[in-house]
């Protein structure tokens, strides 16, 4: 393979500490999928078989697909879209496999349409918990607090705008001071809250059963339907097939392992959602509540629960910044790979393709916002697959369901088969075996686990 000396502002582009992009991948992965998806999904579907599962999916498919997206950034040094092109046309093969990277870079965008939405409730129950909002609330207090939320269009509108601001200040500065920075910042004192929220669990709560809930599997309650949602969520949460690891392993030096990496970003994100789990289960067992509450998990059960415990108003607050910082990195990763593609393709500055990006994201994420109150009736089709759909739960599907498996799906192919092993040898860093291994699942286990995944969710 030629070396890459021309890749379009490597020279300005780069991570100054391998911490630095650690931090800004594990930040890119842990998201509201772990803080707020994981625990409600194991919730709902069997505790500890669901973990099970979701265990054995992060090291045999997410693991090896973040690689491919890594080692695939980090050979070509241009955007998601270009890094594969490059790549292919290197390898004497057609452009076309472009495409992949496109797809991906298109699902980033659509989850930036209704990602910052969700984060804006987020900051709204920060907000709620700092000024002592659920002190002496009922079930149905709580319930009506957030109904009401979601008929609310302008205070969503209101927290989806300071969440976006926040985005752009970071994302408008230049890799060093704004993403690497902020990662820096954020994911040590997000790690420290969260160990802070466990520790509240297991004095005011029932760490006991919230480890016996998760970490004891029930193996009659492993039904296809919770073997399909447990490596559904295993594949997404460390963030591959949105283009955010191609994105920041363009900014990667040649003396990173990229297995290694791939291992590190996989094992930290599964830390820190098995904690949320414990730390969010303890409390809720402890206020003697029911677990399976689905996305109401943190919007219902939780401001219930801490509302009857000792120190509740001051760790309701500690427990939504921690997840309005995990909102943060991941919707940072996002944006960056937008703007990233956008800059490299019209040559604009990232404060100005930041601010366009951005308020695409706010336009768009206004349907997201009308599909609980004023479009709540609208449908884009009686029949087919976006029958019942509001607009939110279109665009969640067509993300979730067909370009981020897809995505994924044709990077891993792309870098497993197309990608000549001793070039991906070359670049993958650390030892022989470990890109052997790699290789292996890369061409076999995890194209087959997501093909699954995206065929049975169609």
């Amino acid at each position: 393979m030629s070396e890459n000396k021309n890749a379009i502002g490597t020279e300005n582009l780069a991570w100054s500490s391998h911490i630095g992009f650690l931090l800004a991948c594990v930040g890119a992965a842990i998201g509201l999928g772990n803080i707020w998806k994981f625990p409600y999904m194991a919730g709902t579907q069997g505790g500890g078989a669901f973990v099970l599962i979701y265990l054995v999916t992060i090291f045999l498919i997410a693991i090896p697909v973040a690689a491919a997206e890594l080692i695939t950034g980090r050979m070509a040094r241009r955007n998601a879209v270009d890094s594969v092109i490059y790549l292919a046309r290197d390898t004497k093969n057609p452009a076309l496999f472009g495409i992949s990277g496109l797809i991906a870079v298109l699902a980033s965008f659509m989850l930036l349409t209704f990602y910052p939405v969700i984060s804006g409730w987020v900051m709204a129950y920060l907000g709620k918990s700092l000024i002592g909002g659920f002190s002496g609330f009922d079930a149905d207090q709580v319930a009506t607090e957030f109904n009401n939320l979601l008929a609310n269009p302008a205070e969503m509108i209101f927290w989806q705008v300071t969440f976006l601001m926040l985005t752009g200040f970071v994302i408008s500065r230049d890799i060093h001071s704004g993403l690497e920075k902020a990662n820096i910042f954020l994911m040590p004192i997000l790690f420290l809250m969260l160990v802070m929220v466990v520790i509240y669990g297991a004095i005011e709560g029932d760490i006991g059963a919230a480890i016996s809930f998760l970490f004891t599997p029930d193996f009659s309650s492993i039904t296809p339907d919770v073997i399909l949602s447990a490596v559904g969520h295993g594949f997404f949460s460390v963030g591959v097939g949105a283009a955010m690891l191609i994105t920041y392993g363009a900014y990667l030096d040649h003396h990173v392992s990229i297995g290694e990496a791939a291992i590190t970003i996989g094992i930290a994100d599964t830390i820190i959602a098995l904690l949320a789990g414990i730390g969010i289960f303890a409390i809720v067992f402890g206020q003697s509540l029911e677990p399976a509450q689905g996305p109401g998990l943190i919007f219902v059960t939780l401001p219930l629960a801490f509302s009857d415990m000792t120190g509740g108003g001051f760790f309701a607050s500690l427990f939504f910044l921690l997840v309005v910082f995990a909102a943060l990195t991941s919707n940072l990763a996002l944006t960056e790979v937008i703007v990233r593609f956008i800059s490299d393709k019209l040559g604009t500055s990232r404060a100005k393709t930041t601010l366009v990006v951005l308020m695409a994201s706010f336009i768009i994420g206004l349907t997201t916002i009308f599909s609980f109150n004023i479009l709540s009736e609208f449908r884009l089709s009686d029949t087919g697959v976006f029958a019942d759909k509001t607009l939110f739960d279109a665009k969640d599907y067509v993300t979730s369901n067909i370009l981020m498996p897809l995505g994924g799906l044709l990077i891993v192919a792309f870098a497993g088969w197309v990608v000549p092993a001793n070039t991906s040898l070359k670049h993958f860093g650390g030892t022989a075996w470990m890109h052997t291994i790699w290789l292996w699942l890369s061409r076999l286990i995890a194209p087959l686990g997501v093909i699954w995944v995206f065929i049975s969710n169609l």
